[in-house]
């Protein structure tokens, strides 16, 4: 029996959330971040910006996919909570979802206001980006969790499974440790490159902290 018409639209959501995150991914890498100045959620101070330059155009796209991410998550939150009685797990994944696209969207708009993108150095970078790559992960997780429940209807439990769930925390802080340290030095790299591994050191050794605290 093939799977339900909300388990298909949950993963089409989920899918969808990845193209998004990849997109933002190209944003950093192309330091088009401030492509919209500090303004959000206008842009340069208008709804449709005029006369865009390539940064503002990619920035702008992002802001517009990450708008109906939300609206695909608030109909997928509403969806849940009218098709599954109260306690559901799908109930809980899609408000945990909810809850994350939320999130994700204060986050990203602080990066904007307070500048934090860019070629900006502060500490309030890093924190702020080290806070988006964790939110972004457990929003994918609330995602993918989601589908699976609406796809297989179980209703499992884990409570008295102690190594079972030790197992996926460890592995969750794992990839949360993982994910926040390579982005952050990524980071470092693109603000303050170095053409060699000698470079770099002396870069280090010659210079205050890469990321100062005002």
């Amino acid at each position: 029996m093939g799977i339900n018409r909300i388990a298909k639209y949950s993963w089409g959501v989920l899918f969808y959330n990845l193209l998004v995150i990849l997109w933002g991914v190209y944003v950093r890498a192309s330091g088009s971040g401030a492509g919209c100045g500090s303004h959000w959620p206008l842009c340069n101070g208008e709804i449709v910006p005029q006369a865009a330059r390539l940064e503002t155009v990619v920035e702008y796209t992002h802001r517009i996919m990450s708008g109906l991410s939300f609206l695909l998550v608030l109909s997928l939150f509403i969806w849940a909570w009218r098709k599954y009685p109260k306690g559901h797990l799908v109930r809980k994944g899609a408000a945990l979802s909810m809850f994350f696209i939320i999130t994700e969207a204060l986050v990203g708009a602080g990066l904007v206001l307070f500048e934090w993108v860019a070629n900006d150095a502060s500490l309030g970078r890093a924190i702020s980006l080290a806070a988006h790559l964790v939110n972004t992960f457990l929003l994918f997780a609330s995602l993918t969790v989601t589908a699976w429940w609406a796809s297989t209807g179980e209703q499992f439990r884990l409570e008295k499974q102690v190594i079972i769930l030790s197992g996926l925390g460890i592995g969750l802080l794992s990839v949360l440790v993982l994910g926040v340290t390579g982005a952050i030095t990524a980071l470092g790299d693109t603000l303050f490159p170095a053409g060699s591994l000698s470079k770099g050191f002396q870069q280090d050794l010659s210079r205050p902290p890469i990321f100062r605290f005002v």
